[in-house]
């Protein structure tokens, strides 16, 4: 072929090919050598796809048109398919279909919408939680670190206060003591040179006449007054020396018990809560068996069934006195300082009519005299009122809630206490009954003791078994 001869076009596309192959134009300019050529691909394509789609309609195993719906199967099927293998069904027509299945779609769309919403809300909240509990951690490591600094130079401090005293002291005794001895070796040699001349005249008193011409009694000096020696038999210094270590010992012991406040309070804080308990299996899951301090019963509360059950009576019992013992109000706590993880426990109440108060205490709430207070009726306690259907949930002096409902018989009410998530809830777990009276968000201090209070002779309660 010379130069002048054309060249050969290569006119195959791509099937996402917009442009000429001979040159670099897009397929809207085709040049006019190439634009019949382009129409007829064209034209080509769309056959194609038309076939594709034509193919999809037709029913794989008959080869007839699709024109049914199979809602059991979830599968577009033919006329003999349902004949067939579909038979009994719910089948519709694919027309008919389409819109619902649309309808549906776009319902599901705008609730996927929202939960990516609500989703990233919360996962917003959540970043910003777990920012501020970095923070807050960072915050508390320099906070504890300064305390326990201070602590250390304050001590440091009170040792040097100490040492200084004690050596200020031993100063000041010294000097007096010094000075009292030299005034003994002075009186010891004045003494030692009298002694001295008396040996020496009564050593020659051969004349009487002329021993006593001249022998003058000399006057004695001054006798020093000498003070009582006070030494403890293991040093002048050893009380102060078991003071020092009486008040490191009570330091440990403080430091030991409040570290065990702290460890509890690091264990349970976090980010997420456990959540409250839904159903009554998950209640049982944190059951834990409490036991009344006989130490600390109203001598008005009768104690039986092995000290589970409690009456309130007409007559005292006959009960030694007792630092714990409640003296004013009829009311008895138990042993089991109850912190950290989840605990629940369940009570039975007796005789309608009378009032029963179930609650929770710090050990420290006042028990006798005019101020000591019912369970509820101060900041030391959380207390639920119960009186036939009559249902009050105290704090603080305060009456937070109150429900009234004479119909629901709660003869059992069981305590969930998550002390450290602050979550204190009363249920009604009564026969078959399972629903919850109250729940109050709180924050607790210290250790928290199950308590209960009486009013009305014959009221009662007894603790469950679980």
């Amino acid at each position: 072929m010379d130069g002048n001869t054309a060249k050969p076009v290569d006119l195959s596309l791509t099937a996402d090919s917009d442009v000429c192959t001979e040159k670099k134009r897009k397929a809207t300019s085709f040049c006019e050598d190439h634009k019949n050529q382009h129409g007829v691909l064209e034209k080509r394509q769309k056959m194609m796809t038309a076939t594709k789609s034509l193919k999809r309609s037709l029913c794989p195993r008959h080869g007839k048109l699709m024109e049914l719906f199979c809602r059991k199967d979830e599968q577009c099927i033919c006329n003999l398919c349902l004949t067939y293998k579909h038979n009994n069904h719910d089948v519709v027509l694919i027309k008919d279909e389409v819109p619902e299945k649309k309808i549906k779609l776009e319902k599901m769309q705008m609730q996927t919408t929202k939960l990516i919403q609500t989703r990233e809300k919360q996962e917003q909240a959540l970043k910003r939680a777990i920012h501020s509990f970095e923070t807050s951690a960072v915050r508390a490591v320099k906070e504890n670190d300064k305390s326990f600094t201070e602590l250390i130079r304050s001590i440091d401090k009170k040792q040097r206060a100490v040492k200084e005293l004690i050596t200020a002291q031993e100063e000041t005794v010294l000097k007096e003591v010094n000075a009292l001895s030299e005034r003994l070796e002075r009186e010891i040699s004045d003494l030692k040179s009298i002694d001295a001349k008396l040996q020496l005249r009564l050593s020659q008193a051969d004349n009487d006449i002329g021993f006593l011409q001249s022998a003058s009694i000399p006057h004695l000096p001054k006798s020093i007054q000498i003070p009582a020696l006070a030494v403890h038999p293991s040093g002048p210094f050893q009380l102060i020396t078991e003071d020092a270590s009486n008040v490191i010992k009570q330091l440990r012991l403080l430091c030991q018990w409040r570290f065990m406040t702290i460890s509890e309070r690091v264990k349970n804080t976090g980010i997420i809560s456990t959540p409250l308990p839904q159903t009554y299996q998950e209640l049982l899951k944190y059951a834990f068996k409490i036991t009344l301090d006989t130490n600390t019963v109203h001598d008005l509360l009768k104690l039986s069934n092995l000290n589970k059950e409690l009456t309130a009576v007409e007559k005292p019992e006959c009960r030694p006195s007792h630092r714990d013992r409640f003296e004013r109000r009829v009311q008895v706590l138990c042993r089991e300082g109850l912190r950290g993880a989840p605990h629940y426990w369940e009570v039975e109440c007796g005789m309608k009519g009378s009032w029963v108060i179930i609650a929770v205490s710090y050990k420290g709430i006042t028990r006798k005299g005019k101020k000591a207070p019912l369970f509820g009726r101060c900041k030391n306690s959380w207390a639920l009122r119960n009186y036939g259907g009559i249902y009050e949930f105290w704090h603080d002096d305060k009456c937070l809630k109150t429900h009234k409902d004479s119909s629901l018989d709660c003869s059992r009410i069981g305590v969930y206490l998550d002390h450290g998530a602050g979550v204190l809830a009363f249920y009604n777990v009564s026969g078959n009954v399972f629903s919850r009276i109250f729940k109050v968000q709180t924050h607790f201090e210290e250790p928290v003791y199950a308590g209960f209070g009486l009013v009305g002779i014959g009221s009662r309660i007894s603790l469950c078994d679980l």
